[in-house]
C-alpha cells in the first residue's frame, strides 16, 4: 500500500515537519481582509501537492518551482508507510542522487549518511523501480503499471478537475491512462492494450497501401524488365572498373612541372656549373708561384761585361720580397673563396637532389591524373546506376508487398473488431463485481453530497475503445457550473480508494482548492462524507482551504476544522506564515 507518514526536510526551521494522519488532512490558508485581493499561492498550499509529487520521484522540468535557485540545497524526506508498520522513506536532494531506506518504526533518517541508506546514488529511473519493488499496489506490476499510474487520482491540482478520469490536461494518448483505470474498475487491461495494439496494426497497413498508392503506376513486369537491363549494364561498367589500367594514361605534363620543378632542376644545374667554373679559376692561381732568380740576372750582366749596381740589386730584393708577401695575401683570399664556394656547392646539390626527387615524383603523379579523372567519373556513373537499380527493387518490393496488404489489412480489421467485442463485453456493469461496487460507492455519495442522481460507467464508442462516462438523470444541474464537475471529480478519486480500502492500494488523496466556490451546503455535506469515508476506511483526504471558503453554518459562524485535523497553518502576516518560511520566491 501506499500511505503518506511524514515530510520533512534538511532545513527545520525554514520547513517544518509534515505529519500525515487518517481522517482529514487540512492545509488552512488565512488570508486577511487587506490581502484578499491578491493570489494566496505565494503561501503554499498548491506548493505542498507538487513538493509531495517531485518526492514521489516525478520528473521535474526547468519551470518546476525548486528549479528557483533558494532551493538548490534542499533535501526532502518523504517518510511513507507500505505495510502495516513497516516504513520507507525517500531522499531526494533538488540537487543529487536519490535515496531509499526502510524500516520497521517510524524514524526521521536525515541523520543518515547516503552510505548508510538501504540503496544510494540513485538515478530516477533506478530509484522508481527500487520504490516500485517496494511498494507493492494490486494489480500494478503484474500488468505493466508502476506506482505513478495512479497517482494521477491521489494528486489533483485546481486546474485538474475538468477532467475527471484523464485528470492532466496534457496531450498524452488514451492508451497511456486507460487501460491503469479499466484495471482499477475490474475490466482487465490486457484487453484495452489489446484493442490499442490492434488499431495501431490497422493504422500501419493503411499508411503502407497509401504510400504504395502514391507510387508511379508501373506494372511489375515492365519494372522487372528494366531491373535486368540496368543490371546488366552495372556488371559491365563494374568490369570495365575492375580491369582498368592506369599505365595507358596520357602523360601530359602541367604547368606545375614545367614552371617550377624543371626550372628549379635547371637553375640548380646551371649555378653548380658557374661554381665549378669559378672553382676550376681559383685552383689554377693557386698553381701560380712568383718567379725571380736575382744571381742569374747578375750572372748574366758578367757573361756581357755589363756591370750590375748594388743599389740596383737592392730595390729587386726589395721588389722580390714585396711580390712574395702579396702572393701570400692572395693565397689566403683565393683559398677562403674557395672554401664558401665549396659549402655553396654543397648546399646547392643538396637542393638539387630534392628538385630532381620532386620532378620525379610530379612525373609520376601526372602520368595518372588523367586516369584518375576517368576512373573518377567511371565510379560516379556506376554509383548512380546503382542507386536507381535500388529504387526500382524497392519499387518492386513494394508492389510485391501491395499484393498481401489487402489480405492484412482485412486480417487486421479483424482482429480490430474481434478485440472491440472483447473489450465491449468487459465493459458491462453487471459481470463485473468491481465496477459494481464503484457505482454504488459514487452515486451514493453524489446523492448525499450534490442531492442528484449519477453513476459512471464504462462502454465503447463508435471505433470501439473504451469511454469512461458519468451518467446523470438530472443533466441540466451539471451546467449549474464548473463547481459540480469539481465535486463529481473529488468524488470519484474518492471512490476509487473507498473500493479498495481492503486491499494493497493508495491510501490517500490530495485536493487543491477543493471547495473554492462550492455552496455551503455541498461543502458541510462533502466534509462529512470525507470525514467518515477517511475514518472508518484507514484513509487519508488533504484538503487544502481558504479561510474564506469554510462553510459558514446556519447560526451564521464558519465551521472550523478541529485542530487535531489541521496539519499545516498558513497566513500572510509574515514569512512564518508561508510553507516555506522564507520571503517569497
Amino acid at each position: 500500500m501506499l500511505k503518506l507518514s511524514r515530510l520533512y526536510a534538511n532545513n527545520n526551521s525554514i520547513f517544518p515537519d509534515i505529519i500525515f494522519r487518517d481522517g482529514l488532512n487540512i492545509i488552512f490558508a488565512n488570508v486577511t481582509k487587506e490581502q484578499k485581493d491578491k493570489s494566496s499561492h505565494s503561501l503554499g498550499k498548491t506548493t505542498l501537492l507538487e513538493l509531495l509529487n517531485f518526492s514521489l520521484l516525478k520528473q521535474i522540468d526547468k519551470s518546476f518551482f525548486l528549479k528557483n535557485k533558494v532551493f538548490e540545497d534542499f533535501i526532502f524526506y518523504l517518510e511513507i508507510e507500505y505495510d502495516s508498520n513497516k516504513f520507507v522513506t525517500i531522499k531526494r536532494p533538488v540537487k543529487g542522487k536519490i535515496c531509499i531506506h526502510s524500516v520497521s518504526i517510524k524514524d526521521k533518517l536525515n541523520y543518515l549518511d547516503d552510505k548508510d541508506w538501504d540503496f544510494s546514488s540513485l538515478s530516477l529511473k533506478k530509484a522508481k523501480e527500487i520504490f516500485d519493488s517496494i511498494v507493492f499496489i494490486k494489480d500494478l506490476r503484474k500488468n505493466d503499471f508502476t506506482f505513478r499510474n495512479g497517482l494521477r487520482y491521489c494528486l489533483r491540482k485546481q486546474t485538474q478537475y475538468e477532467n475527471t478520469f484523464k485528470v492532466n490536461a496534457s496531450r498524452e494518448t488514451d492508451s497511456a491512462w486507460k487501460p491503469y483505470l479499466a484495471q482499477v474498475l475490474g475490466i482487465n487491461s490486457i484487453l484495452v492494450k489489446e484493442k490499442y495494439a490492434a488499431n495501431k496494426q490497422v493504422e500501419s497497413i493503411k499508411n503502407a497501401i497509401k504510400q504504395i498508392e502514391s507510387l508511379p503506376q508501373e506494372s511489375t513486369q515492365s519494372l522487372e524488365a528494366e531491373i535486368a537491363q540496368l543490371g546488366a549494364h552495372i556488371s559491365r561498367m563494374q568490369a570495365e572498373l575492375d580491369k582498368f589500367d592506369f599505365r595507358k594514361a596520357d602523360t601530359e605534363i602541367n604547368s606545375e612541372l614545367i614552371d617550377n620543378t624543371s626550372l628549379q632542376v635547371s637553375d640548380f644545374n646551371k649555378k653548380l656549373y658557374e661554381i665549378d667554373q669559378r672553382l676550376h679559376a681559383i685552383n689554377e692561381s693557386l698553381r701560380t708561384e712568383f718567379s725571380f732568380d736575382l744571381d742569374k740576372v747578375v750572372e748574366l750582366f758578367g757573361e756581357v761585361e755589363i756591370h750590375f749596381p748594388d743599389q740596383l740589386a737592392h730595390s729587386y730584393h726589395d721588389l722580390i720580397n714585396l711580390n712574395t708577401q702579396m702572393s701570400e695575401g692572395r693565397k689566403i683570399r683565393l683559398k677562403s673563396a674557395k672554401k664558401k664556394l665549396l659549402k655553396e656547392r654543397k648546399s646547392t646539390e643538396e637542393y638539387l637532389s630534392l628538385a630532381t626527387e620532386k620532378q620525379k615524383e610530379l612525373a609520376s603523379i601526372l602520368l595518372q591524373k588523367d586516369a584518375f579523372s576517368k576512373y573518377k567519373v567511371m565510379q560516379a556513373r556506376l554509383s548512380r546506376e546503382e542507386s536507381r537499380l535500388a529504387v526500382l527493387q524497392e519499387r518492386v518490393e513494394k508492389l510485391d508487398y501491395a499484393s498481401s496488404l489487402s489480405d492484412r489489412l482485412e486480417s487486421a480489421v479483424s482482429s480490430q473488431s474481434d478485440a472491440a467485442k472483447l473489450l465491449e463485453k468487459a465493459t458491462r456493469v453487471r459481470e463485473n463485481a468491481q465496477m459494481k461496487h464503484a457505482v454504488e460507492v459514487f452515486s451514493e455519495i453524489v446523492e448525499y453530497v450534490l442531492s442528484m442522481s449519477a453513476f459512471i460507467f464504462t462502454n465503447t464508442n463508435s471505433e470501439g475503445n473504451i469511454e469512461f462516462k458519468i451518467g446523470l438523470k438530472d443533466q441540466t444541474s451539471v451546467n449549474d457550473g464548473f463547481s459540480y464537475t469539481r465535486t463529481l471529480s473529488a468524488i470519484f478519486d474518492i471512490t476509487l480508494l473507498s473500493i479498495h480500502s481492503n486491499d494493497s492500494f493508495y491510501k490517500f488523496s490530495y485536493h487543491d482548492g477543493l471547495f473554492e466556490s462550492l455552496d455551503d451546503r455541498v461543502k458541510f455535506k462533502l466534509i462529512d462524507k470525507m470525514r467518515e469515508i477517511s475514518e472508518s476506511h484507514g484513509l487519508q483526504f488533504i484538503i487544502s482551504v481558504l479561510d474564506s471558503d469554510i462553510p459558514i453554518s446556519e447560526t451564521g459562524e464558519r465551521s472550523y476544522f478541529s485542530q487535531d485535523e489541521i496539519i499545516r497553518e498558513l497566513h500572510d502576516e509574515g514569512n512564518s506564515g508561508r510553507l516555506f518560511r522564507m520571503p517569497a520566491f
